[in-house]
């Protein structure tokens, strides 16, 4: 009788043993998936599901540990360092489809770019980033809505320049279309870097050609005044010496 006592005691206590490590074990579920750490270089934006709180908390998280309660809160993590993209034809470059920008300019040119851009969140601005997109897909955010912009703002700058100011000296265009890019993107927080051509936008081949051609004719004209001045010269030079030799 004794021993069976015993070992209904042994019993007791390893069940006890086996709850509490159960419990512990739940514990450390639950504490794991009511907290996230966000690394150097990041934010976090807590979004409440429920209650009168719920939606997005206008301070975005810093670099630290993060509790929350995991029933009625979700945390995003967002990148603040800078991001680059290149939208080119190039299927070696870049991402493997065609993304060139193409827009049209004052004469009716259908031109095709090859584009490079660098942002960057702006961390206290994050959570209306969030709001905006309900998303921190940030590779979708540049290939789709900031390359969408980017098109935009392209076309309609280029609508004041024609072939020779866009494939010239374009700084005076980049910087507009740059500038309509960055007032889209303040209300959300993102910061353009970087913004550029990749090589030479490319117009249609037979405005490449007249343009080639223009610029072979005006180099012909030069070289044909700078003989004309030489032979102006030459023949200066002559008569002057024959009045010498008169005299």
């Amino acid at each position: 009788m004794d021993r069976m006592v015993e070992m209904r005691g042994n019993y007791g206590f390893l069940g006890r043993g086996i709850g509490l490590l159960v419990v512990a074990v739940i514990v450390l579920i639950l504490m794991s998936q009511s907290c996230v750490r966000i690394g150097p270089g990041h934010v976090g934006v807590k979004v409440s599901l429920a209650g009168s709180s719920r939606g997005v908390e206008d301070v975005p998280a810093t670099t630290g540990w993060v509790f929350f309660n995991p029933l009625l809160t979700r945390v995003y993590e967002y990148p603040t360092y800078v991001q680059t993209a290149k939208w080119t034809k190039d299927l070696n470059e870049g991402r493997p489809v065609n993304e060139e920008i193409t827009f049209t300019n004052k004469d009716n040119l259908l031109i095709a770019a090859d584009i490079s851009v660098s942002y960057q969140l702006v961390a206290e601005k994050v959570p209306h980033f969030y709001v905006k997109f309900l998303s921190d897909d940030l590779l979708g955010f540049t290939h789709g809505y900031l390359r969408n912009e980017a098109r935009n703002c392209f076309n309609e700058s280029a609508g004041k320049y024609s072939i020779e100011q866009i494939m010239g000296d374009n700084a005076p265009f980049l910087k507009e279309v740059r500038t309509c890019l960055q007032n889209g993107m303040d209300p959300i927080g993102v910061q353009i870097e970087q913004f550029g051509f990749i090589g030479a936008p490319r117009p249609p081949d037979a405005i490449v050609n007249a343009i080639n051609l223009k610029a072979q004719a005006q180099q012909i004209a030069l070289q044909k005044q700078t003989e004309i001045v030489q032979a102006e010269a030459e023949a200066s030079k002559r008569v002057a010496q024959a009045e010498g030799d008169a005299k």
